[in-house]
């Protein structure tokens, strides 16, 4: 259960700790981002691996892709995967040359056809019945050197590793597969001078850890006021607090008092009457959920950087803390924190040690988003491993699979939630 969410609210899916940790096999699914000109998230691709396989093997793709087909959709749920945006699925070539493919929500799944896959008749009529069906056709790592260019008949969007041309190949082929009607992804986008030139050439969608990195910001400090915020982020950690003492660090931003009040009343909540005060706040939700909720506001107060960064930060800290709760950690707050932290650099433009210097941080939080460690730090490299789909690096304190996995399920769905509650 959330920390922020009213006891009386149940999420309407498995919680880590209700998820059975069962003894058969788990896909782990994971989901990529896939971004849009103004770098909000237009569609995510689902990201899977059968626990315990090795991370390199293509071993049973039919099979690992049937899985998480219905892990998607029925276990776990595209709405709690990726709200109401599109997803994009690999189908191996098993499936695209079924006699009756595998379809499921036409209307919401992209499917993608892997580059390493040859082209034949058989293989365009399976594409062509999925089409048929409503589905959308993905051509991944598309290069006009090793594919059969008639394959662009068949498909409605084109991805191209733009790590693997230069801009002169680039600048060559996009004008053509725009004429065609076609859409196109930019994948492995790693910087914003990347981005900037897939935009300019015509690419309508972006794929990469461009938003993850820190910009270089030279000559420039950040605003007083953001530090401000950051040390009343950081002061609200402070578990020793009294409940005034946390009342009055609240009360101290009004913007921040404001926007706590407008949540706590709002239809999420569902109180049976209006809250008027923090310390109302804090008798009916309790110190550490008015502590998370004014936190995650407060940060959200850095209202110059893409919404989707907000969402990857909380859904790190609350993977983070129910990874602790499930290995028996008697104080997550800590892990949340760290994982809230952890794309601080981003947000700010500046080096996480120099932020650090100007924070008054638990030892054990700073070593975690410094070097990643201690068990803090281990609980945040399995959270990032798990975001990138690094499945061998997957772990944390001997937990299961299938807890991992409910772990990472329930993060991003309280992520969103969470950010829908506390934007402006």
């Amino acid at each position: 259960m959330s920390r922020i969410t009213d006891q009386r609210r149940a999420l309407p899916a498995t919680t880590p700790e209700e998820a059975p940790a069962t003894q058969g096999s788990v896909a782990l699914v994971a989901r990529q981002p896939i971004y849009g000109p103004a770098m909000n998230v237009i569609a995510y691709e689902l990201l899977y691996q059968e626990a315990g396989a090795p991370a390199a093997a293509a071993v049973n793709v039919r099979d690992a892709t049937l899985k998480v087909v219905a892990d998607a959709a029925l276990e776990i749920g595209l709405d709690r995967l990726a709200g109401g945006l599109p997803v994009h699925i690999n189908y191996p070539r098993e499936l695209l040359l079924a006699e009756s493919p595998v379809s499921m929500h036409p209307e919401r799944v992209v499917i993608e056809w892997v580059e390493d896959i040859p082209s034949s008749p058989a293989l365009i009529e399976g594409i062509n019945a999925l089409r048929a069906r409503g589905h959308r056709i993905a051509l991944d790592d598309y290069a006009p050197r090793l594919n059969d260019p008639a394959l662009l008949g068949v498909v409605d969007i084109v991805k191209i590793d733009v790590a693997q041309q230069t801009r002169a190949e680039l600048a060559q082929l996009v004008p053509g597969l725009l004429k065609r009607g076609l859409s196109l992804i930019a994948e492995e986008v790693e910087t914003i001078e990347q981005f900037e030139q897939c935009l300019q050439l015509g690419f309508q969608g972006f794929q990469g850890d461009f938003l993850h990195r820190p910009q270089t910001v030279t000559a420039q400090r950040m605003p007083s006021s953001r530090f401000a915020t950051l040390r009343l982020i950081s002061a609200l950690q402070n578990e020793d607090y009294s409940l005034r003492e946390v009342e009055s660090l609240v009360s101290q931003d009004l913007s921040i008092s404001y926007r706590v009040l407008r949540c706590i009343n709002s239809s999420y909540y569902n109180l049976p009457r209006k809250v008027e005060s923090i310390r109302q706040a804090i008798v009916i939700l309790g110190v550490d959920s008015l502590r998370q909720l004014a936190t995650l506001i407060a940060l959200q107060g850095f209202d110059n950087r893409p919404v989707s960064l907000f969402v990857t930060a909380m859904t790190r800290a609350r993977m983070c803390e129910q990874l602790a709760r499930l290995a028996g950690v008697a104080d997550a707050g800590p892990y949340f924190i760290t994982g809230l932290f952890s794309l601080l650099d981003v947000l700010t433009g500046m080096p996480i040690g120099d932020l650090l210097d100007e924070l008054p941080l638990a030892a054990a939080v700073e070593r975690a988003l410094v070097s990643q460690e201690g068990d803090i730090g281990t609980a945040l490299k399995c959270a990032r491993a798990y975001e990138r789909a690094s499945w061998g690096r997957v772990a944390y304190n001997g937990l299961s699979p299938a807890l991992i996995r409910a772990a990472y399920v329930d993060a991003v769905f309280w992520a969103e939630q969470t950010q829908a509650l506390t934007a402006k």
